[in-house]
This record gives structure tokens, C-alpha cells and sequence, in this order.
């Protein structure tokens, strides 16, 4: 083993004249193994909620939606023909409208979500509905049923077998010109679905197109489109992409970019938690660099000593480089484990509960991210380092005459 690093443990483990200096070393240490342990589980506990919103919007939302651009008209012939021809791809057609409901003396403002008969009970909110009636056990057509979000369902006080009254703007426009009462139509609520996402939950109503066709006459009161699902939820960018290049007459969006303000939320506060969090860490650089700074005022007769029996300038910095560098590995090693240990214990073991009756999760989800565990501990380890710099220069240029004869 080099003498210096024998020197610079001597250094860590040995500082009798100054406790000051020790208690400002394992201060340092004790910052850093805070910070680099706390940056491990927010970030992990982001990640998990990042992972679940994922597995949450796209287990709703489609993976792609096509939607034709602003002002045009669009044939949809040519991109149905790519989607059948291909296994992986399932698809609906939709027509979107707004329209409004009234249950008793409640009234609602709604979207209008209207698909082909035949996928109707296939669609993922019909098929993931709390609350159903058998169509077939009542003789109910069809197409005189809706499907209603929970939050609609609640506000309106519906349950399934009850109906409501339906009408569009273009019912409300006809009624207006005519100088006559609006029809609109009765359906019966056939389930309720509950996504745990606000804008379905309170506002969407699926319905059959057989009875789209009575609500909604006219193209100019309704938007067409195609929702898209993948088998593979990593073909999503391959499919877009191919879409976007084949089809520039269409817009296509991504499950990410239908909820592009929520992920890039998450994304920025994980990123002003990392920086708030690091900040624990600069603090504890800072102290590794004033307890070097003392530690040199201390020592600086053993290293005109240390200089006047041969040992170079080199020498001197890396016995306090060394030293740094050690207190920092050791706190970020020790931080890392910490951190590790208690986020798999709360992936594995689901140590913090939450109330299933509040939330739609039983306990705090974490993902642990192997980059950003890796980036931590370098960053970490960098500052350290950094931080040994200019002390171990300082240390290098003592006067050996001088502090001899001050000793």
C-alpha cells in the first residue's frame, strides 16, 4: 500500500488536536449519505408513479389516435385497408360531437363518443364498466343504450336500466331556426364505467352509431377519427411513425401526446425534486472542502516535514485528494445501499400503505432506474472530487522552513 493513502486514512480516522474538524467531517459524510439515499427513493417513487399513470392512460386512452387536420375532410379508406391487413392492430372508428344530457333536473355538458355496433361492447370502457345490465335478459336494442363515465353518473344520480335525455348542438341549431322545441332522443344507461380519469369519468358518453345517426345528421357537428391499440406496446412509435410518413394528410397522435401536459408535469417536478435534493449534496461537498482546509492548518508541520524528507508536491495533493475522495465513495456507497435497501423493501413489501377506499392503489409505487441510480452516484462522487482540488493545491505549496519554525 502507498504511503499516502496509509497517511490520508491516518488523516480521516486520527484528528485528536481539532474535534471540530472531525464532527464537520462526519457531518459531511452523514450529508451525503442523506442526500444520495433520498435522491434514490424520490426519484424511484417518481418513476413508479410515472410507470402506473403509464399503465393507467394506456390501458384507456387508445395508443394512437388519428384524427383528420384542422379544416379538411378526410378519407379514412386508404389507412383502414394498412390496419386491417395487419394481426397486431385492432381499431375503432369514432365519431366525436358534443352534446347535452338531463336526468331529471340535472343537466350536463358532454362528449359524445360514438363507434360502429359491433365493437361497441368490445370497447375498453364498456368492457371495464362497474355497473351493467344484460341487455338480452331486458329485450333492450342496442341501439337505445349509452355507456356513462362514474363521475357523470353520480352528478346526474343514474344508475344502469335508467334514461336520460339527449341533445346535440345541432338539435339545439334546428330548434332554433325552426322556432320549435328540441327532440333530441332517450336512450337507457346500459353500464357505468370508471377509468380514474377525470375528462372520461365526468364527461364521456359512449354510444352505439345506430344512434349517433339520429343525434348527429351533419359532419359539421361531429369530428371523425380512428382510435388505434397495439398487441405490442412497443410497436406504438414504429406504427405512428409509419402512419405519419404514409398519411400526412392525417394527424396522428400518441398515447403520450394525448397527455402530454400531465407526463411532462411529472417530468419537470422530477427533475426540481433531483436539483432541490442535490443541493443536500453541494452542502456536504462544501463541508468535505472546509474540513481539507482545516485539516492542512493542522497539519501543515507534518507536511513540511513530509516535504523536507523527499516527498514531492504530488505527494501532498494526493494524500488530501485521497482523503475527499474516500469520505465521499464511502458516504455515496453507504447512501446508495440505504436508498436501494428501503425502496426494494417498499417495491417487495409494501412498507407505506394507502387506504384502497381513497386511493386506487394500495401502496406508494416505486421503480428503481438503474440510469439514474448510476448518474447519482457519479454526480455524487464527481463533487467529492471536486471538491478536493483546490484544498490538496493549498496544501502542496506550504513553506517547509516556516512551519518547522512555527512548530
Amino acid at each position: 500500500m502507498k504511503y499516502t493513502f496509509k497517511i490520508a486514512i491516518k488523516y480521516i480516522f486520527s484528528l485528536r488536536k481539532f474535534q471540530f474538524i472531525t464532527f464537520i467531517s462526519l457531518l459531511s459524510a452523514l450529508g451525503i449519505v442523506i442526500g444520495v439515499s433520498a435522491l434514490i427513493i424520490v426519484t424511484s417513487l417518481f418513476n413508479g408513479f410515472r410507470d402506473f399513470a403509464e399503465k393507467e392512460i394506456i390501458g384507456i386512452d387508445p395508443h394512437i389516435r388519428l384524427l383528420p387536420k384542422k379544416g379538411s375532410k378526410v378519407d379514412f379508406n386508404e389507412v383502414i385497408k394498412f390496419l386491417k391487413n395487419n394481426p397486431d392492430i385492432s381499431f375503432f372508428q369514432f365519431n366525436l360531437a358534443k352534446g347535452i344530457i338531463q336526468h331529471n333536473q340535472n343537466v350536463r355538458v358532454v362528449q359524445l363518443y360514438a363507434i360502429d355496433d359491433t365493437s361497441f361492447t368490445k370497447h375498453p370502457l364498456v368492457a371495464k364498466s362497474l355497473l351493467n345490465i344484460d341487455l338480452n335478459k331486458f329485450g333492450i336494442p342496442l341501439e337505445n343504450c349509452v355507456s356513462i363515465g362514474i363521475g357523470l353518473a353520480d352528478g346526474l344520480r343514474l344508475l344502469p336500466g335508467e334514461k336520460i335525455s339527449i341533445l346535440t348542438i345541432e338539435d339545439i341549431d334546428y330548434a332554433i331556426q325552426s322556432l320549435s322545441f328540441p327532440k333530441g332522443k332517450q336512450p337507457i344507461v346500459a353500464s357505468i364505467f370508471q377509468t380514474n380519469n377525470m375528462e372520461y369519468d365526468n364527461n364521456f358518453i359512449l354510444l352505439p352509431k345506430s344512434l349517433a345517426r339520429a343525434l348527429i345528421r351533419s359532419d359539421k357537428y361531429s369530428t371523425k377519427g380512428i382510435d388505434i391499440r397495439t398487441r405490442n406496446e412497443k410497436d406504438i412509435l414504429s406504427i405512428a411513425n409509419y402512419l405519419k410518413e404514409h398519411f400526412p394528410h392525417i394527424n396522428v397522435y400518441t398515447w403520450y401526446d394525448l397527455n402530454k401536459d400531465i407526463m411532462n408535469a411529472m417530468q419537470f417536478e422530477k427533475y426540481a425534486v433531483f436539483i432541490v435534493l442535490s443541493l443536500i449534496i453541494s452542502i456536504a461537498v462544501f463541508n468535505i472542502l472546509a474540513s481539507l482546509f482545516m485539516t492542512v492548518l493542522e497539519k501543515k508541520p507534518d507536511i513540511a516535514i513530509l516535504l523536507a524528507i523527499g516527498a514531492t508536491g504530488k505527494d501532498i495533493q494526493q494524500i488530501f485528494r485521497i482523503q475527499g475522495i474516500l469520505v465521499g465513495a464511502i458516504s455515496t456507497l453507504i447512501g446508495l445501499i440505504i436508498g436501494l435497501c428501503l425502496t426494494l423493501g417498499q417495491i417487495h413489501y409494501g412498507w407505506l400503505k394507502l387506504n384502497t377506499q381513497k386511493y386506487i392503489i394500495s401502496a406508494l409505487p416505486m421503480k428503481i432506474s438503474i440510469p439514474t441510480v448510476v448518474t447519482i452516484a457519479i454526480v455524487a462522487f464527481l463533487l467529492s472530487y471536486l471538491a478536493t482540488i483546490y484544498p490538496s493545491k493549498q496544501a502542496s505549496k506550504v513553506l517547509v522552513s516556516e512551519s518547522i519554525f512555527k512548530e
